[in-house]
């Protein structure tokens, strides 16, 4: 069988027996394949199958699956309705739709997105460590182990090291708690009403303002906004300290997604996506902070 036909035979007694099933690939994302399950005309669950090397993309299945639990049970991600130790799961599937890049927030949504943060993070840490420098350090050293004498790899992660040294570990302001990690606009669903989280892939213990500085930086908040979301996430931090730290954890949040990107092509070298968003994220002004 197929890996789709076999997850499929795996959730068959979710599934419609009278009605026709509809199964669409759906391509957001960079990692894993992801199907919308379909049937009387509308869309019913999400299937996730599990398609990326969990060591050297530092990934934890066992505490993913255990995060996405807590996390549907509190109602901050769709309802999980299986799953299995290999990190394959399906969940209902929500009309919502996931944010745009180019996503503007008006001060309500910032202070809802800042509720749904607190939440995350009184979800049970459990002991799956997310600290962005150290992760970084293990894509560099994963990419460096892997380029095989290709000279222009090779020039591109003389790059990404170089970045890599400019960055410093930022002030420790709060406790570690348990993170997302990854909250950029495609994995939020949110309209007036709702307001849910979606792949939790990358969720572990951290600092919870590596999670504010996530959304600072792929959601396109200004200075006043990032100031504001900050109160509203904890009104008790100090503003100015606070700044810098999320200035310096937006940098990581960059180098991160370029060497997460290039680490994928080298991995997956079949799939060029990864390679070409690699270079528009590194041309790009806005989204590359080491020009």
């Amino acid at each position: 069988m197929s890996s789709l036909t076999a997850h499929l035979h795996n959730i068959r007694e979710l599934l419609p027996t009278n009605s026709e099933l509809h199964c669409t690939l759906l391509n957001e994302g960079f990692s894993n394949q992801v199907y919308l399950l379909s049937w009387d005309d509308a869309g019913q669950l999400v299937l996730r199958i599990s398609d990326i090397d969990t060591e050297v993309f530092y990934i934890n299945r066992k505490e993913e699956m255990r995060i996405l639990t807590c996390a549907s049970n509190s109602k901050l991600s769709p309802n999980l309705v299986w799953s299995d130790e290999l990190g394959n799961f399906a969940c209902e599937f929500l009309p919502q739709p996931t944010l745009s890049w180019e996503v503007c927030h008006q001060e309500s949504a910032l202070q809802r997105l800042a509720g749904m943060l607190r939440s995350i993070h009184q979800l049970p840490k459990g002991h799956h460590e997310y600290l962005v420098l150290s992760v970084i350090r293990h894509y560099l050293d994963q990419v460096s182990a892997k380029l095989n004498g290709n000279v222009n790899l090779q020039q591109e992660y003389n790059y990404l090291l170089s970045c890599f040294k400019l960055l410093k570990q930022p002030k420790k302001l709060l406790p570690y708690v348990l993170c997302h990690n990854d909250l950029n606009p495609k994995n939020v669903l949110m309209d007036d009403e709702e307001l849910q989280v979606i792949d939790w892939e990358y969720a572990g213990v951290g600092d919870p303002l590596y999670d504010l500085s996530v959304i600072a930086k792929s959601h396109n908040l200004n200075e006043r906004q990032i100031e504001a979301f900050v109160h509203f996430y904890s009104p008790h931090l100090n503003a100015e300290e606070v700044m810098e730290v999320i200035a310096m954890y937006s940098r990581c949040y960059s180098l991160r997604e370029m060497v997460w990107m290039l680490l994928k092509h080298i991995v997956t070298p079949e799939d060029t996506d990864n390679l070409q968003e690699y270079y528009r994220f590194k041309s790009s002004s806005n989204l590359n902070p080491f020009h």
